[in-house]
């Protein structure tokens, strides 16, 4: 129950920080258009050369592939990552964007 408890938490913190940054889906798109493609799909629904579909990440997990390049350490529940590589380059100039890329990739989501 704790467990469950802190999850609603987590998400409730990071819905709140979303809406604190300033979202701005074209800025998501462009940002995806120009970056993300190099090794994700145009489509984020579809998987990439390199990197997987990623309509299905949760923002924190989002956020720490940009920030840092990895998975955080502990992974949100019920999600389960694409792939295993560990291909990602850290993009932390991005990281402030992420709301924004978060909510282009959702706002083009098929599934």
């Amino acid at each position: 129950m704790m467990i469950k408890f802190a999850g609603v938490l987590l998400g409730s913190l990071l819905l709140s920080q979303m809406a604190a940054a300033q979202v701005d889906i074209n800025k998501g798109k462009r940002i995806w258009l120009s970056t993300c493609i190099q090794c994700h799909n145009r489509d984020p629904n579809m998987k990439g050369s390199i990197g997987p579909e990623v309509v299905d990440a949760p923002m924190e997990v989002m956020l720490a592939k940009v920030k840092t390049g990895k998975y955080p350490e502990k992974l949100p529940a019920g999600f389960v990552p694409k792939r295993k590589t560990k291909a990602m380059r850290p993009l932390p100039q991005h990281e402030k964007d992420v709301p924004s890329i978060f909510a282009y990739v959702q706002s083009v989501k098929k599934k």
